[in-house]
């Protein structure tokens, strides 16, 4: 409560700060061209912006409610359930809860439930029976441990996808993929296994999320926030009957297609070609790999908004919030892109012309992200420093705008969203630019397993100059289209110079003072 407070007050005190500076200061004469500038940039973001919350609010208000009802209707239950958990060096107490809650929401359900428990330690198969005591040994429920290779977590789902199909799983059945890290909330596979029953063309489906974290007051809401995020994004996608991902955390899937040869080979051994890096075989981005394997083969995809799975998360060693959150970066993002361009490559005949725009604007919001401060500071420089107290004033007013409407979807807020948007979308940008041009760079945060490929000097160095070039490129391409690269008149900056109290004396050209205070 006491951080909270203390953040509204900086949230309150900044704001007041900035937007009472921006209004009490002169405006310079070249105040069109920034306001253009700036307007132009943000007429595409946020109208794409809009778009999302537009179409995620017809989904959670009209379209998921009646999908829902329909579900309930269904009176023909599946005929079984699987459920493969990866955990990999889980803390015990982590562990516990995890499967404590997989075992409750089995029952609930009413599904006869096999469990493949993907574990590492026989301390891991000690804690199975364990809970499994604690339960009351339900006669539905089966688990079945396999020790994982600790090669990665790919080949664990492998694995215990060959578990299950060796079960000769039957035609009616789904089998969740579930970290080991996760906690069911109430009824959660009761809630979501309807939706299967009641359509057969559904292929997979993936919950709302929140998040138990263990951290300060800044890493809470740097988590909420992307939740909150995701929830949006996920809702407005679902009314295309598709989605960007389906979460490594809890996704479900038809029995069949999880267990096929073709959706275990895109996990085990996910790679693509890189006409510079050459092939980049998969570490990372599992739940890429099984989305992209349901995407090109057309399955139905479902984000069931009204189910809740909580990560238990914290942030990965060295625990301080910018390396730790950069560190998350570099592999969310990172696995986004390697999996974006053969989704582009479908083509909108086969995706349907939002799900691939969508998939475009992951690639354009790079730069457009950019675009307004790097806009902002070539017009600063040549123009007016004024600008920049003018964009954070606008920035500051936008992200509270974001942060309200996320909160109308998620339920919650916090003072500090604002800030945190702007670094997420600065910062982030940055980071995708980036590895937009290293794409061979992969590494686990909890496994000690990390992948650069071959000649991996030569290909960073190439990475890195062209990294260079093209962010060269975008600066100056803002500068040709803002007129900020040629010789600035001198009206300009004399205009410059008298926002920062200077004056050019009569007769002087070329020679300032500075003006009495």
């Amino acid at each position: 409560m006491q951080a909270s407070l203390r953040w509204w007050a900086i949230y309150t005190s900044v704001t007041v700060a900035v937007w009472y500076t921006a209004l009490s200061m002169p405006r310079p004469a070249s105040s069109e061209l920034f306001f253009t500038t700036i307007g132009i940039v943000a007429s595409w973001r946020y109208a794409w912006w809009t778009i999302h919350q537009v179409r995620s609010r017809i989904f959670l208000k009209r379209v998921f409610p009646r999908l829902r009802a329909d579900a309930e209707q269904y009176a023909t239950p599946l005929e079984h359930l699987y459920a493969v958990v990866l955990s990999y060096n889980i803390d015990e107490d982590v562990f516990v809860k995890c499967y404590t809650s997989l075992i409750d929401a089995a029952v609930q359900s009413g599904v006869p439930t096999t469990i493949v428990a993907s574990i590492t330690t026989d301390r891991d198969r000690r804690l199975l029976y364990r809970v499994y005591i604690a339960a009351g040994c339900p006669d539905s429920v089966e688990i079945v441990a396999q020790f994982q290779k600790g090669d990665g977590k790919r080949s664990a789902i492998g694995e215990g996808l060959r578990v299950v199909a060796r079960d000769a799983p039957p035609d009616r059945s789904v089998t969740i993929l579930m970290d080991g890290d996760t906690v069911l909330g109430d009824g959660a596979i009761a809630r979501v296994l309807p939706f299967f029953a009641a359509d057969p063309e559904l292929a997979a489906a993936t919950t709302n999320n929140d998040a138990i974290v263990q951290g300060t007051y800044l890493t809470k809401n740097w988590y909420i926030l992307r939740l909150a995020q995701r929830h949006t994004l996920m809702a407005s996608m679902a009314l295309s009957r598709t989605l960007l991902v389906l979460t490594g955390r809890c996704s479900f899937f038809r029995t069949d297609i999880a267990t096929s040869r073709e959706f275990i080979a895109q996990v085990e051994d996910d790679r693509i070609w890189h006409w510079r890096l050459g092939e980049i075989k998969f570490l990372t981005g599992d739940d890429k790999s099984t989305w992209f394997h349901v995407l090109k083969t057309g399955g139905k995809m479902l984000y069931v908004p009204d189910v809740v799975t909580y990560g238990l998360e914290e942030l990965p060693p060295p625990g301080r919030f910018f390396p730790a959150s950069t560190k998350l970066m570099h592999r969310w993002f990172g696995n986004m892109l390697r999996a974006n361009g053969r989704a582009i490559a479908l083509g909108a005949p086969r995706l349907g012309f939002f799900v691939w725009w969508a998939l475009v604007d992951q690639r354009v919001s790079i730069w457009s992200s950019l675009a307004g401060p790097v806009a902002t500071v070539l017009l600063a420089i040549f123009l007016s420093p004024v600008f920049i107290v003018y964009y954070f004033a606008w920035a500051i007013f936008t992200r509270t705008v974001m942060s309200l409407a996320a909160a109308s979807n998620y339920g919650r807020i916090s003072p500090i969203w604002p800030f945190l948007m702007y670094y997420n979308q600065i910062w982030g940008a940055m980071m995708k630019s980036k590895l937009l041009f290293h794409l061979d760079r992969q590494c686990w945060t909890r496994q000690s397993i990390q992948r650069g490929g071959s000649d991996r000097a030569a290909k960073a160095l190439s990475g890195t100059l062209l990294h260079a070039a093209a962010l060269s490129v975008f600066i100056v391409g803002i500068g040709l289209f803002t007129g900020q690269l040629g010789a600035a008149s001198d009206a300009a900056r004399f205009d410059a110079l008298r926002a920062l109290g200077f004056h050019a004396p009569h007769g002087a050209p070329g020679s300032i003072t500075r003006l009495a205070e």
